[in-house]
């Protein structure tokens, strides 16, 4: 073997590794699946103020302003690596789990992928934690109590 081959070769042993190292940790810093961060949305909580205190059932899906399919709602102190697996994809959401007041985390998915998590003045909707699109929202029989119930058209699919 010459001279110039056994540079080649050096340099082929140097690059291979350090090229897989470096799609590696573009991988770790760019593909992999962050968490779904938990925000406030003030528009969002005022128009669901005025639907429970509305005679009529409001649907959600105009409250939102924003593509989603499926919402699930999850208790004040529910552990995030719990709303992770229920969801299918990480989501944070740091409360304390020693009170028993606080808001409740609505996590909007669309086709399978989640969207949204959504802090909400609100209570968890007896009848399930999982609503399609075409659930509505009323006062039910309190005025401050968020009801969930779906529509003639908004199809089953509670679970």
């Amino acid at each position: 073997m010459g001279a110039g081959m056994r540079g080649v070769r050096k340099l082929w042993l140097v690059t291979v590794p350090a090229l897989a190292l470096a799609l590696v940790a573009s991988w770790y810093l760019f593909i992999r699946e962050r968490p779904l961060s938990n925000t406030t949305d003030k528009a969002l909580q005022a128009k669901l103020d005025a639907a429970v205190r509305t005679p009529e059932a409001v649907p959600l899906s105009g409250m939102t302003g924003f593509g989603w399919d499926r919402v699930q709602v999850f208790a004040y102190g529910t552990d995030s690596d719990d709303i992770s697996e229920a969801v299918g994809d990480p989501v944070e959401w740091s409360v304390s789990a020693t009170s028993y007041e606080g808001p409740s985390l609505w996590v909007f998915s669309e086709n399978g992928e989640s969207v949204r998590a959504v802090q909400l003045d609100a209570n968890v909707p007896k009848g399930g934690t999982s609503w399609p699109r075409g659930v509505k929202v009323s006062g039910g029989p309190d005025a401050n109590v968020v009801t969930l119930e779906l529509s003639a058209r908004g199809g089953a699919g509670r679970a």
